[in-house]
């Protein structure tokens, strides 16, 4: 199998439909991972930052899910490994969560943390250094919908608890890489506005309106950040330790790191083992299909 028939794979793969319409939501944004591959490969030594965090604020106790920071991480990783910086993005409600993630995977790895108040003093201090990044990437981080505000899947309006990280996704001239599982999330904007509708429960409601270069659609975001890890390591074979990031006992390991640190499932509203509701054998099955695709690949 050719290598990129092998990312076309791994795209699929990342899609798999877990009743919230990812498969539909895969097909206008095929060919993304792909782009957004080859646009971090062909970088050298990219220069991103990596947002994420989405806080639940229903959850018992209120605290980031689980659906993010693991891809995220995982994506910053990659980038180092190529030689490239990175930075994670995320803001005071999620930060606990972030912060536990970077410690356990990626020591030493900045994490810019947007407050609630003074936001806008806070974004205009960092626009020019972000004006400079060659890409930005938004791993399930919620984006404002047509009315401006932030919704969660369940319709209701999270901005209360969200800062409006989009105004730094949006700066400058950087390569834009979104992924998302559900529609909200920034990125998702470069989908048809009537599929969402039709696909997605409150859809026209929730849709993010923030476009991006390349969308990844997954069944969770976690398994396309995993996706576009595995085609960095088909096209840069010449790093190997980029497959150690897809094993699943990576992912396990990291997962369990900040569910202690008070990580709760989306769906579950709690601190489980679990991502978007699905315990750990049924949401590793795309991660190991996905590392052995790229074994398999090489």
């Amino acid at each position: 199998m050719r290598i990129e028939e092998t990312i076309v794979e791994l795209e699929r793969v990342a899609a798999r439909e877990v009743g919230r319409g990812s498969e539909a939501l895969a097909a206008p944004a095929a060919g993304g991972l792909l782009a957004a591959a080859r646009s971090l490969a062909a970088a050298g030594a990219p220069d991103a930052a990596v947002f994420t965090g989405f806080f639940i604020p229903g959850a018992e106790p209120p605290a980031a899910e689980t659906d993010g920071p693991l891809g995220a991480v995982q994506i910053a990783a990659a980038l180092r490994l190529l030689g490239g910086r990175c930075r994670l993005v995320t803001d005071e409600p999620c930060a606990p969560v972030v912060e536990a993630a970077v410690a356990a995977a990626v020591p030493g790895l900045p994490v810019d943390v947007a407050p609630l108040h003074g936001y806008e003093d806070w974004a205009d201090a960092r626009l020019p250094e972000y004006g400079r990044l060659t890409h930005l990437i938004a791993c399930e981080r919620v984006g404002p919908a047509v009315d401006g505000r932030p919704h969660n899947m369940r319709g209701e309006d999270i901005g209360a608890h969200t800062a409006p990280l989009d105004r730094l996704y949006t700066s400058g001239s950087a390569y834009r890489i979104g992924i998302g599982d559900g529609g909200n999330e920034l990125g998702m904007g470069l989908l048809p506005a009537d599929l969402i509708g039709r696909v997605v429960a409150s859809g026209e409601r929730i849709r993010c309106v923030v476009g991006a270069d390349a969308l990844l659609v997954g069944g969770t975001s976690n398994w396309a950040a995993a996706a576009l890890v595995g085609a960095l390591s088909l096209l840069r074979p010449e790093v190997p330790d980029l497959r150690k990031l897809l094993e699943p006992s990576w992912s396990y390991d990291l997962l369990t790191a900040i569910v202690r640190a008070g990580a709760v499932d989306g769906v579950r509203r709690r601190p489980t083992l679990s991502v978007d509701g699905l315990d750990w054998p049924a949401y590793a099955e795309p991660l190991t299909r996905i590392a052995e695709l790229v074994r398999a690949g090489r």
